[in-house]
């Protein structure tokens, strides 16, 4: 197990940052974590990172308690902050070449400069790097000690989309290796597409903690199969489900289903039946991540207000 945390709680005066947090995360994931802004992520992965100090609870990273023994804990973990600081008048090569120095068994400065894609940017001073240039040596410091665990805060933020597809085939690349990341992201499709697990943190407590498809039956969220009857079509012919359903402005008829595989063959077989090749306009459409997200804190928002005070 890379952390376990039990009941660990941060407090600022009379605000409650963490409320007693239960997490496991194993070793060789990707762990999103995700809420709004002053949710209590970032303080509680500064006190996984042990730069704050815990109010109560027990705190395990990579076997240790960052908080006593956090410059052990830091030759076997990288970080990526929010924000990019690179010395200017410094080369890639030669950040990378002094960060190196610090861990007892790093990768190679080419290594790391040709995992991140800044190979032919090695020499170019940091003043001349591009914004997203500078996140990818961020990236390539935070791995070049070959971390067991890595902290990446937003690492793409303002990255185009194909720089974040790239930033994403580099955090696929560090778990095939063997390491743990910890996101934090505002992207949801980057969580969706990057994370085995995730928790959902809202007033310093996690509201969820689990698995994409985890979340989906969580939330009970419908699929919504729809298509498009065409001109002239007698809508008493449909089936029971579909039959009592209005059309929408655009004419498509939609149903949302919690069973969409057995709604689908259903349908299917309904339109083989009466001659049709093919169901005009098919689609079928699975809730994503943002919006059973936003629901989830919506929820979660009102059974606070709901709690007796």
């Amino acid at each position: 197990m890379a952390i376990s945390i039990r009941g660990v709680t941060k407090r600022y005066g009379p605000v409650t940052a963490v409320d007693g947090v239960d997490l496991e995360i194993e070793s060789g994931q990707v762990y999103a974590l995700l809420g709004p802004n002053g949710a209590g992520k970032t303080t509680l992965v500064e006190i996984l990172e042990g730069y704050r100090r815990r109010d109560a609870g027990e705190v395990s990273v990579l076997g240790m308690d960052p908080q006593r023994q956090r410059s052990e804990l830091n030759r076997r973990v990288g970080i990526v902050l929010q924000r990019s600081t690179p010395m200017e008048g410094v080369t890639p090569r030669e950040m990378l070449d002094f960060t190196a120095k610090l861990y007892d068994a790093p990768m190679s400065t080419h290594e790391a400069l040709e995992l991140v894609g800044l190979t032919d940017q090695a020499n170019q001073r940091g003043s001349k790097l591009s914004g997203g240039q500078k996140r990818r040596l961020d990236l390539a410091i935070s791995v070049i000690g070959n971390p067991d665990l890595i902290f990446l805060d937003e690492p793409t933020t303002g990255f185009d989309a194909t720089a974040r597809r790239q930033a994403w085939e580099i955090v696929r690349g560090l778990t095939a290796r063997g390491a743990t990341v910890i996101l934090t992201t505002h992207y949801l499709d980057e969580a969706e597409h990057l994370s085995q697990r995730i928790g959902l943190i809202k007033g310093g407590r996690i509201i969820y903690e689990g698995d994409i498809a985890g979340l989906r039956r969580e939330m009970e969220s419908d699929t919504r199969i729809s298509w498009q009857p065409p001109p002239g079509f007698d809508p008493s012919d449909l089936l029971d489900e579909w039959a009592a359903l209005q059309a929408g402005a655009d004419g498509r008829l939609s149903l949302p289903t919690q069973q969409p595989t057995a709604h689908l063959a259903q349908l299917i077989d309904w339109a083989r039946g009466r001659g049709m090749g093919e169901i005009p306009e098919l689609q079928v459409e699975r809730p994503d991540l943002e919006e059973m997200y936003l629901e989830l804190i919506d929820d979660s928002e009102a059974q606070e207000q709901a709690r007796p005070q």
